[in-house]
Parts: structure tokens; C-alpha cells; sequence
């Protein structure tokens, strides 16, 4: 399936590229397939991001409504690279946002994390990109990754964690707002650009539900990002 977008930068009023780094056969391309998916049910959150251009193992592009602004979101798939680690630094030049995930039912997935993030350091600039790991299968009865060890990794790396159902629209759609707020908060610290959100309150939803609810699911995040972040009169950075 391919879906090709007209609409000119100008209808947005900001544009975000976003990666997904990870092992083989770790949910990536499910979860752009899943974003792409046109049969949704929630409104609230899954109706306020639509896919405007979908190439499998190759990107999507969403239209998302977020904090009263019309934002494009591109998410880039490794395109099966990463079989090989010949993933080049081009893949990772003018990212703002990275998705690093893995499966719980392969460890290994979860070992190559310190790899990708090393990766991830090495060609972007950490300074000005905010990153999530994400795991699937952390329900699963043949897991091999619990939720605590994936919580202590994120602490030690240094980002959040959050838990993905790969087969889930309103899941995947969560997961990505959730990296959005997050490289809202991270782009403040860029003096040429101005956020309409409050970025204290992103970052404190963000550690209480790392400290709290260990097996807080992704809707329940955007849930939360929906009635605690508010919008606010653009600020002079």
C-alpha cells in the first residue's frame, strides 16, 4: 500500500523527523503499518493523526493535531538495514526524534539496545533529540524481558520507556505523541524556535509515570498528555 500527500509545508505550522532504530523483526514496520491504518474507532487520539504518505519498510507521513497546532510528523524505517548494521549517517542527519525498540520474547533485541543508542549518539546530535525505548511482547506469556528490567535500562540510557501493542492503532499513535511531547520539550533548548506547550509539565507526567505505574500501557500515557499538558501564548526563547 502507498499513499502520496499534496499538502505544502506551508499547511503546517511545524514538521518533525522522526527514527526507528532496532534489531530485525522487532515490530518496526507493524508499527508504521498500524499508523497508516485508516479503520480507526477513538477519535481522541488516533483520529487527530492521519496518514498522509505511507511506503512500507520506508516512512510514513502523519498529519497530527496536537496542542491546538497542525503538525507533520515523518517517521523513517530502517528499510531493512539494520540486518546488516550498514544503516548509514544520512539516515540519522535532521532526526528530532528516535524510537529505539526492541521484542521481549528475543533478548538479544533487548542487548542490541546499548548498540543502537551508541549508534544514535555517534551520528545526531544528542543535544537537540529526544528518544523513547519502546518494547512489544511485554505481555506475553514467552517473554524474556520483564517491564522492571526494561525500566532499568531506559533510567541508565537515560530516556523513558514505554510498552507498545504492535497490533494496536490507538497504541502505536500513543507512542508517537508521547516522542512528540517529548521533542517539543527537547527543541526549547534550540534559541531559534518557540514551543506552545509547557515543558515542565510534559517532563513531570513523563517520571511519574516511570516511577509510578510500571506497566502503565501507551494509551494511558497519551491519556494523561492529553488532559495535563495545556497550551500556552508562544514564548520568546
Amino acid at each position: 500500500m502507498m499513499r502520496r500527500s499534496s499538502y505544502p509545508l506551508s499547511h503546517f505550522d511545524y514538521t518533525v523527523k522522526m527514527i526507528l532504530l532496532g534489531d530485525h523483526s522487532v515490530g518496526k514496520t507493524a508499527l508504521l503499518s498500524q499508523l497508516a491504518a485508516e479503520d480507526v474507532d477513538d477519535a481522541r487520539h488516533a483520529g487527530n493523526c492521519r496518514c498522509l504518505n505511507f511506503r512500507p519498510n520506508a516512512h510514513v507521513e502523519l498529519e497530527v493535531k496536537h496542542h491546538g497546532k497542525r503538525i507533520l510528523v515523518k517517521i523513517d524505517d530502517t528499510g531493512g538495514q539494520e540486518k546488516f548494521r550498514s544503516i548509514t549517517a544520512s539516515y540519522y542527519r535532521g532526526a528530532q526524534g528516535c524510537l529505539i525498540m526492541f521484542d521481549a520474547e528475543q533478548p538479544d533485541t533487548f542487548s542490541s539496545v546499548f548498540e543502537w543508542n551508541r549508534d544514535l549518539e555517534t551520528y545526531s546530535n544528542r543535544r537537540f533529540l529526544a528518544k523513547l525505548l519502546v518494547g512489544i511482547h511485554l505481555d506475553s506469556t514467552r517473554k524474556q524481558v520483564t517491564s522492571d528490567q526494561a525500566y532499568r535500562l531506559a533510567a541508565q540510557l537515560e530516556m523513558q520507556f514505554l510498552n507498545l501493542d504492535p497490533n494496536n492503532r490507538k497504541s502505536a499513535v500513543g507512542v508517537v505523541l508521547s516522542l512528540l511531547d517529548l521533542v517539543m520539550v527537547t527543541v526549547q533548548r534550540m534559541p531559534s524556535l518557540t514551543i506552545d506547550i509547557r515543558p515542565s509539565q510534559v517532563l513531570e507526567l513523563h517520571m511519574r509515570r516511570a516511577k509510578g505505574g510500571k506497566n502503565s500501557s501507551v494509551s494511558e500515557v497519551a491519556d494523561d498528555l492529553g488532559e495535563d499538558v495545556k497550551s500556552r501564548p508562544s514564548c520568546p526563547c
